[in-house]
């Protein structure tokens, strides 16, 4: 690793240089990272702030812009608008199923977002952002395992103050927002914001003629501030917000054996190229979804303390239909996902008031929110020809020996509903005291317990004939006919040598569900934990503070909320005790993951320099239990690693060479590994590195600022890059991969603004990806292909400009 030396030993002497110098005149950034408003140079944890300024000249839309400004947050869009995820140090799970919550929490004005579909709509007017890196359970509770995004929102004021903004961009974006605040009276204000934010789509769906990838989202907020005393507030929030989108595209990784059949039967994928913005859907895939609530924040002065309390009602609700086979032909229908949320949040914290020598906190945290879930899949018009001209012949065989129609097996209309619920409730009382040690040394010890219940269950009705025919038991039968004994038929029906049906069990794709809650399985979860953080600072001057320690993350039980969840050994042998035997299933999956784990060492240092600052952060992070779910082309698997860790540094460095030029340079170098994964989907993972976690990650901006006469202005040039990782963990796919030229992933990705202000006006021109760089964010196999030679892709978001004008008043 002598790049990882080498910027050590860099980074080091920036410290010594640092350690000589007084603090300088730099705009001090307040965070709540330590859920109490201090400076970001003086906060010992990892964080990194995007700020207001930063956030307009990036154009920063939604939390999925993050990336490009804070090289430590990965943020992955797959198959639709709603399945996102958010990675912390290449550490994050919670897409593609509703049992699997965030290991990254992330917060509004304090109120948590517990998954995904409540957090992609555009942001409002905003303070700042804060990024904690590495795991924040004792003061974040809930799944915040991997880190936190926190998210802080401007204030209603007593000043007057309006902005419209109004942007045009190539496919046809269109955005407009309004925001007003200003006075009712003496002791209440008001803010108001609403906004539009429309595009056609980038991509092409040739079958249906229309376009892929649009945007259309809508969204308003209202806020009153209640400020009668100077020692009393409350904030009251209103908001809502739509989408309804179509999305997303994707290509061909590597072009096999499905692709190859469907082709014959009208398919129309380009081969090996997932970058075509064209896909073949022979219906448009939609996302449709709204999220509403309302919270209260109130925030009451006492002699040298102050009393908190934010309390949240929140709604969201999701409808997609996607097209599963990705392709024209009419293999499998349409499959409609619905998804329902509606919880409520109370926090309450107590705390000191800046004392001398000793500062604490006090808190607790309730959360409940219920689910519905509903999902279906049916056979299509072609899934019979298409299973047919992988095993010609072979179906109506079986239809045969079973004494079945042969028109009966996989017949269009054939598949399965499920419809699933959860219920969660979450308390947490948390702790923390802040004790100036000496003049230098500081200490922050920590502590909190949680508690986790789930109730969760999950129906199904199934009509797909052939995935629930007993191979095992006919076989059985069979070999009892030729004069087998029982005993030993039962066990030799289960080898393909004697049991020719056997193979078939591959094409058994939608097996009959166990229902639960049953007899064996109350589908009920209970986990509590007690998680802490130690940590000590030392002050070497004002200009330089370092500070180290420790701290824990947990993530309570994630339920498998899909079809894979199966009962186990022991369930199964309860049922057939209880008289209700499992029935014939193929499938994969477990009925749960258990909890997650995680611990970090940290050594920072945040220092002053000469009109800027340097922070930097060594750590050693692991997870134990990290929850996996991994799709294989049927389903999804659901499995616990042993332990993945990543150790490495990260850096932030904001340096201003010359009074009108701005540098900011941001880096992540780390070694993933998972030192423990056994039972993965893809085999034995121990001593392998995961995939899609880059080693090296760097976000570097340089903006310069001008002023000539009335005019004020700035150019700015960003550069995003993150080293070469694999796509895939299972052996023989990377391989195939490889030889596609679609098995790996390194971005280099260029982003550009350029503003001019006067008076009440700026104008804005950018540039997302100028320079055409093209990276896939994730790949899966092919839907039910019995070969595993197809694989499709995501690409990443397409090259995009446009123009923004604010108006101020």
């Amino acid at each position: 690793m002598n790049k990882k030396f080498l910027s050590y030993a860099f980074i080091s002497l920036l410290i010594i240089q640092a350690g000589l110098l007084s603090a300088q005149a730099v705009e001090e950034v307040i965070v709540t990272a330590t859920k109490t408003e201090r400076t970001l140079q003086e906060v010992p944890v990892a964080v990194s702030v995007v700020t207001a300024d930063t956030i307009e000249k990036a154009n920063v839309v939604d939390l999925l812009d993050l990336k490009a400004v804070v090289p430590s947050l990965d943020a992955r869009q797959y198959q639709s608008t709603t399945n996102a995820t958010f990675f912390i140090r290449g550490f994050g799970n919670g897409s593609n199923n509703p049992g699997v919550e965030p290991s990254v929490a992330v917060f509004v004005d304090g109120v948590y977002r517990s998954k995904i579909q409540g957090q992609i709509s555009d942001l409002p007017m905003l303070e700042r952002i804060e990024v904690l890196r590495g795991p924040q359970s004792t003061l974040f509770g809930k799944n915040a395992s991997a880190g936190v995004v926190n998210i802080v929102t401007k204030k209603p004021s007593f000043e007057n103050f309006g902005k419209a903004t109004f942007e045009i961009g190539d496919y046809n974006s269109k955005v407009a927002k309004i925001y007003y605040t200003g006075p009712i009276n003496d002791s209440v204000a008001y803010s108001f914001s609403a906004n539009v934010n429309t595009r056609d789509g980038q991509s092409d769906n040739p079958t249906t003629g229309n376009k892929l990838n649009d945007r259309d989202r809508f969204g308003y907020r209202a806020e009153f501030l209640f400020a009668p005393e100077d020692d009393f507030s409350a904030r009251l929030t209103f908001d809502y917000d739509e989408f309804d989108e179509v999305c997303c595209v994707i290509g061909s990784t590597a072009y096999g054996a499905a692709n190859q059949v469907i082709a014959m039967m009208g398919g129309k994928v380009i081969p090996n190229d997932p970058y075509s913005q064209t896909a073949f859907f022979n219906f448009d895939p939609t996302s449709k979804g709204e999220n509403g609530g309302i919270s209260l924040h109130i925030e009451k002065n006492f002699t040298n303390t102050t009393l908190e309390s934010i309390t949240s009602y929140r709604t969201s609700d999701n409808y997609e239909v996607q097209d599963v086979d990705f392709d024209a032909v009419d293999v499998i229908a349409p499959s409609p996902i619905s998804k329902e949320l509606s919880g409520v949040t109370q926090e309450i914290r107590w705390y000191s008031d800046d004392n001398e020598k000793v500062n604490w906190l006090l808190g607790g945290f309730y959360y409940q929110e219920d689910m519905d879930f509903n999902e279906s899949i049916y056979f299509g018009t072609m899934w019979r020809t298409y299973i047919d001209a992988f095993l010609p012949g072979a179906i109506a065989g079986v239809a045969e020996a079973f004494g079945l129609p042969n028109s009966l097996l996989f017949a269009a209309g054939q598949g399965n509903t499920e419809t699933a619920t959860q219920d969660n409730s979450t308390i947490s009382l948390f702790a923390q005291v802040d004790i100036q040690l000496n003049e230098k040394l500081n200490a922050i010890l920590g502590v909190s317990y949680m508690e986790d219940e789930k109730e969760v269950s999950y129906n199904q009705i199934n009509n797909a004939v052939f995935s629930n025919l007993d191979f095992v038991g006919a076989g059985t039968l069979g070999l009892i006919a030729a004069g087998i004994p029982p005993a030993q038929a039962a066990v030799l029906a289960q080898d393909p040598e004697y049991n020719p049906l056997i193979p078939l069990q591959a094409l058994q794709f939608i097996p009959k569900f166990v229902d639960f809650p049953n007899a064996a399985q109350d589908g009920k979860s209970k986990d509590d934990n007690i998680d802490y953080t130690a940590k000590l600072s030392y002050a070497f001057n004002d200009a330089v503070n370092i500070y180290g320690g420790v701290s824990t993350g947990f993530k309570a039980t994630a339920w498998n909320i899909s079809r894979n969840s199966l009962p186990n050994a022991e369930e199964t042998a309860a049922l057939a005790a209880a008289g209700t035997p499992v029935g014939p299933n193929t499938g994969v999956g477990t009925r749960f993951a258990n909890p997650e784990e995680a611990e970090v060492f940290e050594l920072g240092a945040k220092m002053y320099l000469p009109n800027g600052y340097l922070n930097i952060a060594y750590f050693d992070q692991k997870i134990k239990g990290f929850q996996s779910n991994t799709f294989i082309g049927t389903g999804f698997v659901l499995a616990n690693a042993g332990s993945q860790s990543a150790d490495g540094f990260e850096f932030d460095l904001l340096i201003s060479p010359m009074e009108n030029i701005d540098l900011a340079i941001s880096g992540l170098v780390m070694d993933p590994i998972y030192d423990s994964f056994p039972a993965s989907a893809a085999g034995d993972l121990s001593g392998t590195v995961p995939s899609n976690i880059p080693e090296e990650t760097f976000s570097t901006t340089a903006t310069w600022n001008w002023s000539r006469g009335q005019y004020d202005g700035y150019v700015r040039l960003s550069h995003l890059y993150s080293s070469e990782v694999i796509l895939s963990e299972n052996p023989t796919w990377q391989a195939l991969l490889d030889s596609k030229g679609n098995g790996r992933r390194k971005q280099d990705t260029l982003n550009f603004s350029a503003g001019v202000e006067r008076g009440n006006f700026s104008l804005t021109l950018w540039g997302k990806n100028i320079n055409d760089d093209e990276f896939l964010t994730t790949i899966f196999p092919a839907v039910a292909d019995p070969t595993s030679t197809s694989f499709f892709g995501y690409p990443n978001a397409f090259k995009s400009y446009g123009l923004t004008l604010n108006y101020m008043f």
